[in-house]
């Protein structure tokens, strides 16, 4: 993992949202847009969503795959990271 990748991509409140969506089950671009506006989280375009996964998926977060019934799926790959300050780098915590 690329700490400034990550660091990047979890500074904003919507990809943090998004990963908290995505914590439950695998979605498509679709069904993150209505879980956000669900919780009442602004998002008025698609592509909004699209960019903020794109994001999570350089940053080694969440990964993206092709499912035959409902297309392309983004889902949650690490569940919590370690910040190191002191050497410098961004590490996956062990799952739980």
């Amino acid at each position: 993992m690329y700490p400034d990748k990550v660091i990047a991509a979890l500074n904003s409140k919507r990809r943090r949202e998004i990963l908290s969506i995505l914590v439950k089950e695998p979605m498509t671009v679709i069904q993150v847009l209505e879980e956000l506006k669900k919780r009442k989280i602004e998002v008025k375009y698609r592509e909004t969503v699209y960019r903020a996964l794109e994001r999570l998926v350089d940053a080694g977060l969440v990964e993206k795959y092709y499912e035959k019934e409902r297309g392309l799926c983004y889902k949650l790959v690490v569940y919590s990271v370690i910040i190191d300050l002191k050497k410098g780098n961004i590490e996956r915590a062990p799952d739980s």
